[in-house]
């Protein structure tokens, strides 16, 4: 299994709703580069067969939050792992399953990554 770790967690599907169309492109465009740096700072390698990607957001506090709003928030980061080469495309021949997970209290907020081969 890979991790990959990541500082901030991007807008939920609510926050995304309220913006401008252009500063959603933005957003999804930072993101995406934003993988493309972490994946070479923290030297993942190409997978080449069907995965389970595991998104777990930690976060600094333990209000309720429901984890479908971050579903979309997951976009931007698999569609950065496509492009870096990680993963050949995100659709279902390539990954086979997706979790959205809640990870540990951490004094800063972020994501960890976990992409799984998918053993049949």
């Amino acid at each position: 299994m890979q991790q990959l770790k990541i500082v901030g967690i991007p807008p939920t599907l609510n926050e995304i709703r309220r913006m401008h169309h252009f500063e959603q492109a933005q957003h999804k465009k930072r993101w995406e580069q934003l993988v493309l740096i972490e994946v070479k700072v923290q030297k993942l390698q190409p997978v080449s067969v069907p995965v389970i990607v595991t998104y777990r957001f930690h976060f600094k506090d333990a209000r309720r939050r429901d984890p479908d709003g971050y579903a979309y928030s997951a976009k931007a980061i698999q569609d950065g792992l496509v492009k870096s080469g990680i993963l050949q495309d995100d659709n279902f021949r390539f990954v086979k399953e997706l979790r959205i997970a809640e990870g540990e209290r951490k004094k800063t907020a972020g994501i960890t990554i976990e992409i799984e081969e998918c053993v049949a």
